[in-house]
């Protein structure tokens, strides 16, 4: 069951596997990182960016929060754009993952990283050091693969020390590059402000880029992906769940409008998958923000309308729960009621498939108690089907042990999932005909 969708989209990994391994083995042994800031979301995205395959026509974004964060294949209209970024690493990471990526000799390589080491500690040189050796290695393994480092961003979140850092960074690799192995592109100069740090219209805690922001970093870049950047800050007013909830919604009102996607929507267990890898014959748009909860995805509908969706796929009810742990059933069944009846309402020629709320496995902090209020939610979703007109789909039942947890091999942490457990999601999603081919509607507006 794991795998089952997935052996074509595998095939090729498969056949070069050994031959990548023994090209791998020539080199160095990379040395694990020395640190973390969140060791179950490095876990998660890595272990499912392992098992993805590249190709030598794809163009990876490689790197720290700005490459994580980036909707690039919806940026420039691209499916065979990768986002192989991971919020919160450094360099040391980046160097523990590049071997992977290059080896696959990707049509170009985009790196981001450095803001996370100064804000660690590390000396200016060390974060020197590593990026050298991240291009070398790629160069090594991919010696056609073009190599492109962005610059250093200093954030609102450092001092003045700093900031000197990131200059420091920013000017020995900007002279490095001379060497021809890979090319320097400013992306500070763009959008850092007046203060020295990334500028107040492109981020609203000093740190996460948001619509504005995204939109003058592809343009920065669009020369050397080789078509032009689609995305154009329009920001709204949201009643505002949470900081990161804030600059997402702002990254997709700065996206085109599409017409006959289908869209996955709900919290971090969609914002966390490649949906466009993971089901490679539809076309499909992820509307996942991590740390959702029901009435964060009532309040962005009227986006969710604007996309003209064929199909929507709705997995949501996790936070609200783990936000508060005394919440009755009833108050979640109301929540999600009236979400369905405004999706019903504002978007009412779209399929509407409601995915059961996955439990959570004994190892998340936020166990006890949970599963019981998900197993009567997903009563409650089963239920009124006719009532509302909705599919149900019960993912959880694929996913659930003989004691009714989430599966150990399906999670990282408890509650987010592993790359077994996307890849088991995904094939529920592609049997019976669940999910049409539509890359003949596979447009903009």
């Amino acid at each position: 069951m794991k795998r089952i969708f997935s052996i074509l989209m595998f095939a090729a990994v498969l056949l070069t596997s050994c031959k990548d391994k023994e090209v791998v083995s020539a080199l160095a042994p990379v040395p694990a990182p020395t640190w973390f800031t969140n060791e179950d979301y490095f876990n998660e995205k890595n272990g499912m960016y392992v098992e993805m395959p590249i190709d030598t026509n794809c163009i990876v974004m490689l790197g720290d929060d700005y490459m994580d964060r980036g909707e690039w294949q919806l940026f420039f209209n691209n499916k065979k754009i990768r986002n192989r970024g991971i919020a919160l690493d450094g360099t040391e990471h980046v160097r523990y993952r590049v071997d992977s990526i290059a080896v696959k000799h990707p049509k170009i390589i985009f790196v981001s990283a450095g803001m996370r080491d100064v804000l660690h500690g590390d000396a200016a040189d060390s974060t020197v050091s590593r990026v050298l050796e991240i291009m070398d290695r790629a160069k090594t393994l991919a010696p056609k693969t073009a190599l492109y480092y962005l610059g250093t961003i200093p954030t609102g979140k450092m001092d003045a020390g700093q900031i000197a850092k990131v200059g420091e960074i920013n000017t020995k690799l900007s002279e490095a590059a001379q060497n021809g192995k890979f090319k320097y592109i400013d992306i500070p100069a763009v959008v850092v402000g007046d203060k020295g740090t990334l500028s107040d219209k492109y981020t609203w805690n000093g740190v996460n880029l948001n619509g504005a922001g995204y939109e003058v970093y592809a343009k920065a870049i669009e020369e050397y992906i080789g078509t032009p950047a689609l995305n154009k800050a329009n920001d709204r007013k949201y009643k505002e769940i949470t900081d990161y909830y804030k600059h997402r919604v702002s990254i997709f009102n700065s996206l085109p409008n599409t017409y006959n996607f289908i869209i996955m929507l709900g919290n971090s267990l969609n914002n966390n998958a490649l949906w466009v890898e993971l089901l490679p014959f539809t076309s499909v748009i992820n509307r996942g923000i991590s740390g959702d909860v029901i009435e964060g995805v009532y309040n962005r509908i009227d986006d969710i309308a604007e996309e003209k969706p064929n199909k929507i796929y709705l997995m949501i009810g996790t936070n609200d729960i783990i936000n508060n742990k005394d919440i009755k059933v009833s108050e979640l069944w109301a929540s999600y009621e009236k979400l369905i009846k405004k999706i019903r309402s504002d978007v009412p020629k779209a399929y509407l498939y409601i995915q059961s709320t996955l439990p959570l496995n004994p190892k998340s902090k936020y166990y006890e108690g949970f599963n019981p209020k998900v197993e009567e939610l997903n009563k409650l979703l089963a239920a009124n089907t006719g009532k509302y007109n909705y599919i149900y789909l019960d993912i959880a039942e694929k996913m659930k042990d003989d004691k009714g947890d989430l599966k150990a091999e399906y999670t990282t942490d408890g509650v987010h999932l592993s790359a077994n457990g996307y890849f088991v999601w995904a094939t529920q999603l592609a049997q019976g005909n669940r999910m049409i081919i539509m890359d003949d509607v596979n447009k903009y507006e």
